[in-house]
């Protein structure tokens, strides 16, 4: 699956504000992304075994649980990447999406992998936004 549309972002951070903006604090909108990052390897394993094993339902319902995450932490090009693995199953490919999942659920972490580099060591005396 190389159609992923080159204007999606690996990580949208004003999403990631507006979570903010909405919970008690903003350090929880960055633990929740955390949180998520944490447990993608898991997931992605979960829906991999769910579609190889032609287990439609559980795989449905762990993409859709997928992407609901991938919104709310503000992650585009997964999201997309979740939707084309739905629309596979749905059409009975059930494989066709692995490779591209994989490949995007390690971009999104080697981005967050960087970004809480550049959080827990900022550079200058700016603060990052979410740190309030």
């Amino acid at each position: 699956m190389n159609c992923i549309p080159e204007d999606l972002a690996v990580h949208r951070v004003e999403v990631l504000e507006q979570l903010a903006a909405e919970l008690p604090a903003a350090s929880d909108a960055l633990r929740y992304r955390d949180n998520f990052a944490r447990l993608l390897p898991q997931r992605i394993e979960e829906v991999t075994v769910e579609i190889r094993s032609g287990n439609r339902q559980a795989a449905e319902t762990a993409l859709l649980s997928l992407s609901v995450g991938s919104r709310m932490v503000g992650a585009p090009r997964l999201e997309y990447v979740v939707g084309r693995c739905l629309a596979d199953i749905r059409s009975g490919r059930r494989a066709e999406c692995l490779p591209a999942l994989i490949r995007e659920a390690e971009r999104f972490l080697t981005h967050v992998a960087e970004t809480f580099s550049a959080e827990a060591h900022p550079r200058g005396t700016g603060r990052h936004r979410l740190d309030s």
